[in-house]
């Protein structure tokens, strides 16, 4: 109920300030946000406030909001198809969220005229409008961050001009400092994105990144030179800490797989273990039928190429639907000799692939080279006894 009445306050606010002529007094400020736990927030998030005490206006525009709850919202996120909305919020219950929840907010309140700051709260309330609010949200090239970046561009009439940072780092390593570099979170990361998330990311393409933007704006020069921030305040002051390192990490949890492949396939009386291969090639398999897809039918930046399909394939799910018959078995061991060697290009592929891979896929890659070499010895043994 509570949700409820604050939509219809929100909607009763959009309308009554829809054509509004702001005073000498208002200010434009653009707000970033810390990370949160959350996934989606872990990368921080970026704002518009728009401020005007004659007016008695203090609101935020938010190109952030979506719905978990949309039809097939899970697969169009897959295929990149998911439409993200501006919000509008009062500033006090934007403020208090992330009060709430412990994560800082800076306010950088920008050097414009006054017709500049009305171009701006004038197209923010033409994006409102119902039939403008949705657009088709880019993780990388079309996001919260981006949208207002360029909204403050628009307004000027020149070019302005970023400051130059010594940053040479890719769209994987920005990615990782915010997720932790042994993560499980950068963990699915790394297993998803392919070699484009390893191209130096340009100075603008750096500002999908909330702070990113935070930064270069600080130092952004108009074309008389004056700057494009007039100050920088903490609109939220919180204890800001960040616990990215998991208890058991993605490296420890694969090395202790690896060694207990290892020795199980060497050390267990059962020789033939053909429930083990049904658990890790049906894991790889499905793994692989979720990179192919990503690689050849989304539309998510940095999806592909993706060389980890060199050691996740989804002809590993055929492989387990095939174990049963053992008929086939010198197929299947063709498969494995095929599917080793794959393996060990992946595993050279530290070195001279153009992509890099989380480095516990390694202990992985190694497991399932056990597993398939074995498989290729049990097809001897199996000849020799026929």
């Amino acid at each position: 109920m509570k949700k409820i009445l604050v939509l219809v306050f929100i909607s009763l606010l959009a309308g009554n300030i829809f054509g509004e002529e702001l005073s000498d007094k208002a200010q434009v400020s653009l707000l970033t946000c810390g990370s949160g736990k959350e996934l989606y927030a872990q990368f921080g998030h970026t704002a518009i406030r728009v401020e005007d005490p004659a007016l008695n206006i203090d609101v935020v525009f938010n190109y952030g909001m979506f719905n978990f709850h949309t039809q097939g919202f899970y697969l169009k996120f897959v295929k990149g198809l998911t439409d993200y909305q501006l919000g509008l919020d009062f500033a006090i219950d934007f403020f208090m969220r992330y009060h709430d929840d412990n994560i800082p907010v800076w306010e950088q309140k920008l050097n414009l005229t006054k017709e500049q700051k009305q171009q701006i709260f004038n197209a923010l309330m033409v994006n409102y409008e119902p039939q403008n609010r949705f657009y088709r949200y880019n993780f990388v090239y079309d996001n919260c961050a981006t949208r207002p970046r360029d909204m403050i561009e628009s307004v000027f009439t020149d070019k302005i001009t970023y400051p130059k940072r010594k940053v040479k780092d890719t769209f994987r390593e920005l990615i990782g400092q915010y997720t932790g570099e042994d993560s499980w979170t950068k963990f699915g990361i790394d297993f998803v994105v392919g070699a484009s998330a390893d191209v130096v990311a340009t100075p603008r393409e750096r500002m999908f990144l909330p702070a990113e933007l935070m930064a270069y704006l600080q130092g952004a020069r108009q074309a008389d030179g004056q700057p494009v921030v007039a100050e920088k305040t903490v609109a939220v002051d919180v204890p800001y800490t960040k616990d990215l390192k998991p208890t058991i990490t993605p490296v420890l949890a694969c090395f202790i797989a690896m060694i207990a492949v290892f020795l199980i396939t060497y050390f267990w009386k059962n020789k033939s273990l053909l429930w083990l291969d049904v658990v890790l090639f049906s894991a790889t398999g499905l793994m692989g039928v979720i990179v192919f897809y990503l690689v050849n039918f989304s539309v998510h930046p940095l999806v592909h190429p993706n060389y980890n399909l060199l050691w996740v394939q989804p002809l590993d799910l055929l492989f387990v639907l095939l174990l049963p018959f053992k008929k086939l078995y010198k197929i299947l061991s063709y498969y494995q000799l095929l599917n080793a060697v794959a393996i060990v290009v992946a595993l050279a592929g530290f070195i001279f692939l153009p992509q890099h891979f989380n480095i516990a896929f390694l202990p992985l890659m190694l497991l399932l080279l056990i597993r398939a070499i074995h498989f290729i010895r049990l097809q001897e043994v199996f000849s020799q006894t026929k």
